[in-house]
């Protein structure tokens, strides 16, 4: 939801006022003045961005990023949409397949979702079959509260929680009431009003739907802001190393930041350095839409954010590095036929240990394309978007989940007994965080008796 919030926001309030306009309002004309976000700072002139050169700048206004692909991956990203609309009007009658009239040979419709598997399985579009689920669901919630009073509304709305703070849910309602227009427009002209009632009910029902996702919404954002407070402290706690007085020489304070960057290791999971990401992606869009970018008076929580990633980045980079080196001896290889050769020489030899965080490092690399795809991230790998949807292709078919379970049994065994101490030292770790905020200090000495013992 984090990243979705502000414009799911926007949107949710739009189309409530959508819902509950009063009858007639729609004739007189378009929206005079836009809704006003508190939220949102004025909008400024921003000198920090090129519109002709920018792809995309952080923090970005719903609509207004210029992405601009690279052709590799911009035609993949066309492919993929085109093979999901196909897939979509597909019709099957007696065993064949047919767009419209013409019939589609089941080899083609088995390349078509091949297509559309590995491009949702990235990110490169959504998943259609997962909006045709939702459509249903939807479907299923509106029939379900047909009829029943308003306070029974948030029990049945409570197994639906997925599906109100869906993406899709706007498009979703705004399609209902589309349907509804012209199934409006259609009666009338026919002088038919037995609509009518059936209309206004279902009106009623999505307007209190819209009115619970935002509800939803705002306890999704409640809970995120206390998991941002726990992420925080631990960047607090990195800053309040780097700035104790008690080292006197930048080679003092680099040790000790050290040692209490690899003290804090089990604290850096996958929540917090996606976090990390957010936060600064959240800040340079503050400062970008204030035009405070460069400002030194003002970006300097930026900064501190953005060497803070940094350190965690180099600490965590020293364990899949190797991973990396792999994968582009994979990658320079000139055919397809000799990438999957060496990849399977590559998998083939892969220790116990290594099998799982080799998968993740491929996954975690393709999936960047979906991301880029979206203007959300560096567009360089997109130049290499076939040879890397080939290796994750290759790696799942030559690494299916049974191979996995039984290439990693020892290294599963080993997980799950070093799983207690870790959580032992997680839980040791936060009581110094909680230490250190009571006393204002860093325990030096705790430090290098946790390193000690992780050594040993």
């Amino acid at each position: 939801i984090s990243g979705y919030a502000r414009q799911l926001d926007d949107e949710l309030a739009e189309l409530e006022l959508q819902i509950t306009s009063t009858p007639g309002e729609e004739l007189d004309g378009p929206r005079q003045n836009p809704i006003f976000d508190v939220f949102s700072g004025p909008e400024v002139y921003n000198p920090n961005v090129d519109p002709e050169t920018a792809v995309n700048w952080p923090g970005a206004l719903p609509g207004t990023k210029d992405v601009r692909l690279p052709k590799e991956l911009s035609e993949a990203v066309s492919q993929a949409q085109f093979a999901a609309d196909v897939l979509s009007k597909l019709k099957e009658e007696d065993g064949k397949f047919f767009v419209g009239e013409k019939e589609i040979a089941q080899r083609q419709v088995q390349n078509l979702q091949n297509v559309v598997d590995d491009a949702t399985r990235v990110g490169l579009i959504n998943d259609p079959l997962e909006y045709i689920a939702e459509k249903s669901r939807l479907q299923m919630l509106v029939d379900e509260l047909t009829g029943q009073p308003e306070e029974r509304i948030q029990d049945v709305v409570s197994n639906y929680k997925d599906l109100l703070l869906s993406e899709n849910l706007i498009d979703l309602v705004k399609e209902r009431l589309t349907n509804m227009a012209g199934r409006d427009l259609d009666a009338r002209r026919r002088g038919d009003e037995s609509l009518n009632e059936a209309h206004a009910s279902e009106r009623v029902i999505l307007g209190n739907l819209v009115n619970q996702a935002q509800i939803l919404l705002k306890e999704a954002r409640a809970l995120g802001a206390e998991l941002e407070a726990s992420q925080l402290e631990i960047v607090r706690q990195i800053c309040q190393v780097a700035m104790d007085p008690a080292h006197k020489t930048e080679e003092e304070t680099s040790n000790a930041l050290t040692d209490a960057v690899r003290d804090m290791r089990p604290m850096f999971d996958d929540m917090f350095v996606a976090y990390l990401k957010y936060a600064i992606a959240e800040e340079e869009g503050r400062l970008a839409r204030a035009g405070l970018l460069d400002d030194p008076e003002h970006n300097q929580w930026l900064f501190v954010l953005k060497i803070v990633q940094q350190g965690v980045y180099a600490e965590l980079a020293t364990g899949i590095n190797r991973y990396i080196d792999h994968l582009w001896y994979v990658l320079r290889m000139e055919t397809n036929r000799e990438r999957r050769a060496l990849l399977a020489r590559l998998i083939d030899d892969l220790p116990t240990m290594d099998v799982r965080p080799f998968v993740q490092v491929v996954d975690n690399i393709v999936s960047a394309l979906g991301d880029t795809a979206r203007g959300d991230f560096d567009p360089a790998l997109g130049d290499m978007t076939n040879k890397l949807l080939q290796l994750h292709r290759d790696v799942h078919e030559l690494l299916p989940p049974d191979r996995i379970k039984l290439m990693s049994r020892d290294a599963d065994e080993w997980a799950a007994q070093q799983k207690k101490k870790l959580m032992e030292q997680r839980k040791v770790t936060q009581q110094r965080l909680k230490a250190a905020r009571e006393t204002q200090e860093y325990d030096e000495e705790f430090t290098r008796r946790g390193e000690t013992e992780r050594m040993t």
